[in-house]
């Protein structure tokens, strides 16, 4: 993703903590289990935000597709509510600044060591699979867990008209 897009990303964050507990519960209920509510739920305030504006996104273009919906909820669960290694703010400001300087310095950075500093980065790289493992445990259809697995692959990669549909929402958001 560029640089530019992961900075954008990062003051919308931000911005997010002024917003109310609970927004997004209605979207939420609707095209999800009740456990993947829960898991929903779990995500930081920043994260269900992003969620929920790649889902309005999508409804707005047209979409109805409950799975592509519930997919735009929980495709950065990963990140928080699934590892045991919540991506702190300090992380997301290392992650955006070491794209920007130095690509490669995150996988070697990244390990996944239980209590490390650096299982974060670990959880970074691999949030996509680790989303899609937390969804299908959650009761998520396999379409749903698929789009998750599947949402940092290069949109090249990418010729699923959902998975592409889901990509063009999370980088405008």
């Amino acid at each position: 993703m560029p640089a530019l897009y992961r900075i954008r990303q990062f003051f919308w964050a931000a911005r997010s903590w002024f917003g109310s507990e609970g927004d997004g519960d209605e979207l939420a209920v609707r095209y999800l289990p009740p456990p993947a509510v829960e898991l929903f739920r779990a995500m930081p305030r920043y994260d269900q935000q992003h969620a929920l504006k790649v889902a309005d996104t999508l409804e707005r273009e047209g979409h109805t597709e409950h799975d592509l919906l519930a997919a735009a909820l929980l495709h950065d669960a990963g990140k928080s509510a699934t590892s045991g290694a919540r991506l702190r703010l300090w992380h997301r400001v290392t992650v955006v600044l070491i794209h920007v300087s130095w690509p490669s310095l995150l996988e070697r950075l990244a390990k996944d060591e239980p209590g490390s500093w650096r299982r974060p980065f670990h959880v970074q790289l691999h949030h996509a699979a680790l989303g899609a493992e937390a969804a299908r445990r959650a009761g998520c259809s396999e379409t749903t867990v698929t789009l998750i697995r599947r949402h940092e692959e290069s949109p090249a990669q990418a010729p699923d008209p959902l998975l592409a549909a889901l990509q063009a929402a999370d980088s405008q958001n």
